[in-house]
């Protein structure tokens, strides 16, 4: 969280508020976000109950006073000209939302993330959310005004794809004016950890609730069936990757054997394409313990390669 902050203080731009939405934190986050106000009066430390992810951002917007917003997840960190590149951009094009790369990585190895829409039109944004474009808000400098303007706010409730429905909610309106970056300047620090959250019965439910959701906002538009299946392709990928805990094999059959014909068409390499298919005919439990394997040999891997640069 100080890395992330630290690149905050540090960002060439200057005419900026951070304010810091402490969700009921119950660790050091509370003291490091009023030390950090104590700093600088730019940062603005706020403490409510926790309420999530969605209703953390809510509460940011309705306390923000700035003409645009951007968003930073306390363990990523930005360069030092991410804002002002940001801005002169959203000024020089008078953009509602100014889209730029990013760097998506981990301890060990760093991977450079295309985020170029084919074309700046909201409808095409729109459909390529579900293809290309990261849904997140953490590269989407967007205008405060926006919020307000089409009444758009965070679903609470749900959790994995808060940011890509009001990036959806914001992009089914013709009118919103798009500008495009072809630079990297926002580090997203990927957590293993995010492939063994909790998964229960809660959870396939919430992600048909997300499915319907998603159904209903974008009905009769162009880009309905690509939200539709990556929706539906998420409620089995999402089981595969986190259920190990909750599903057998014979309860994760009877559950997605339907699924069968999906499969080759998830956004999975080719070898985890194979794995959910088989798993879908009865061999779950193998399946996820294989891939499991895998992946923390590949894990090991990237640790060791590294080692090996650092003596070199």
């Amino acid at each position: 969280m100080r890395k992330c902050l630290d690149s905050i203080l540090a960002q060439t731009f200057q005419d900026y508020e951070c304010l810091l939405i402490d969700d009921g934190s119950k660790d050091g986050s509370p003291a490091i976000c009023d030390e950090y106000a104590a700093r600088d009066p730019r940062f603005k430390a706020f403490h409510k109950p926790n309420g999530g992810l969605s209703d953390a951002r809510n509460y940011g917007i309705e306390r923000a006073h700035g003409i645009y917003t951007i968003f930073f997840d306390p363990d990523d960190w930005a360069d030092a000209d991410y804002l002002i590149y940001m801005f002169r951009k959203a000024k020089e094009t008078d953009a509602d939302m100014v889209i730029c790369d990013l760097y998506r990585e981990d301890e060990y190895v760093k991977h450079y993330v295309k985020q170029q829409p084919t074309e700046l039109k909201p409808e095409t944004v729109l459909k390529e959310l579900f293809l290309h474009i990261g849904g997140f808000t953490h590269n989407k400098l967007i205008k405060r005004s926006i919020y307000n303007k089409y009444n758009i706010q965070y679903p609470v409730g749900i959790y994995g794809c808060e940011d890509q429905y009001v990036m959806a909610c914001i992009l089914k309106n013709d009118d919103i004016q798009i500008a495009y970056l072809p630079f990297a300047y926002y580090h997203y620090m990927y957590n293993s950890n995010s492939l063994t959250r909790k998964y229960d019965e809660k959870t396939y439910q919430m992600d048909l609730l997300v499915l319907s959701m998603f159904k209903e906002l974008l009905k009769g538009t162009h880009a309905y069936p690509y939200a539709y299946k990556n929706k539906h392709d998420a409620i089995l990928t999402r089981a595969f990757w986190n259920g190990g805990s909750y599903y057998n094999s014979s309860f994760f059959k009877s559950r997605f054997k339907s699924y069968q014909k999906i499969v080759w068409h998830v956004n999975e390499r080719l070898f985890v394409k194979c794995c959910i298919y088989f798993s879908c005919i009865g061999f779950y439990k193998s399946m996820n313990r294989l891939v499991f394997s895998l992946f923390k040999a590949k894990r090991l891997s990237k640790k060791f390669m590294a080692n090996i640069k650092k003596i070199v």
